[in-house]
């Protein structure tokens, strides 16, 4: 919503007396609700489970289940968490108020009902619900950006690890391969001092944003040190992590440097592990695996090593 707007929402109104629930009906309609009544506690659990209003109008005392029941059911349902309920009290009955207010209770209207206090009871219990998506949406959205490395738009370590358990379980289940490739660049506190941090940061998105092009869409790339990144390849074998390797190798030798002094060539090595073999019976295998041959590489000076 760009304005809070809640014509035409969905308020439930349950009571058990037919004069009252009429006057709700009326009440709600004249300010452009939707409206469904609701004669006890039984049918009111049963409207709610089924339509999902967006607001509910709730007497305490009533047959069959009271009003307290159904606020309890309401709040302990996960899905219905933030549905705003008002109880309807008559005048003097403090105790209701305060044990529905315990209960939960969004707000109150007391018996009998005027117009303007309602629409005002309605429309601040709304809002309150629309801010509070509002900010749930904002928060996960802040923490899918924080889940990103800020340069190069990869995923972060905790990504990885959530990655990896769920596609060696996938591969366990279908009995199929994958892979975990892991490359870093050689020297590269070296080039960060030739270029400065903005210019090394600016290389390295370059770079990835090479990288990406190359992947295919079930492939996911991960930042999990200064230098050095994950790629998680499912249904990829020994001979197709080899190609992988290769074409990751060869697409950042092409991505040039600029902002050095001198001239700057940046060497990158690549190694890996494959699942399912000897040495790789769960997630950290695999990633520990692809860490012992990268660095096996890097003291033997070669650009590729894999292991079965």
């Amino acid at each position: 919503m760009s304005t809070l707007e809640f014509k035409n929402s969905h308020v439930l109104c349950v009571d058990d007396d037919e004069h009252t629930r009429q006057l709700l009906r009326d009440l709600c309609e004249a300010s452009g609700y939707r409206v469904s009544i609701a004669e006890d506690g039984v049918e009111a659990w049963e409207t709610i489970q089924k339509d999902r209003p967006d607001l509910v109008l709730l007497d305490l005392m009533m047959p069959r289940r009271d009003g307290f029941s159904v606020l309890s059911a309401v709040r302990e349902t996960p899905a219905l968490s933030d549905l705003p309920v008002i109880i309807l009290t008559a005048m003097g009955e403090m105790d209701g108020k305060i044990k529905g207010m315990e209960l939960g209770a969004d707000d109150y209207v007391t018996k009998p009902f005027k117009l303007i206090e309602l629409q005002t009871r309605i429309s601040s219990a709304l809002t309150v619900r629309e801010y509070r998506r509002r900010l749930v949406a904002a928060e996960e959205e802040l923490a899918q950006f924080r889940a990103l490395d800020p340069v190069t738009g990869a995923g972060t370590y905790s990504q990885l690890k959530a990655s990896l358990n769920a596609e060696l379980a996938r591969s366990r289940r279908y009995g199929r391969p994958c892979c975990a490739v892991l490359f870093g660049f050689d020297d590269y506190q070296h080039l960060r001092y030739q270029l400065g941090r903005d210019a090394t940061d600016a290389y390295l998105a370059r770079a990835i944003g090479e990288l990406k092009v190359t992947l295919r869409g079930a492939d996911r790339l991960f930042r999990v040190d200064s230098d050095e990144f994950v790629v998680l390849l499912p249904e990829t074998d020994f001979a197709g992590a080899r190609v992988a390797a290769e074409r990751i190798v060869g697409t950042l030798a092409k991505v040039p440097v600029e902002g050095a002094l001198h001239e700057a060539k940046v060497i990158t090595r690549c190694g890996g592990a494959v699942f399912p073999s000897e040495r790789v019976r769960s997630s950290e295998d695999l990633l520990r695996e692809a860490n012992r041959s990268f660095r096996t590489l890097q003291e033997h000076g070669t650009k590729l090593v894999f292991d079965l």
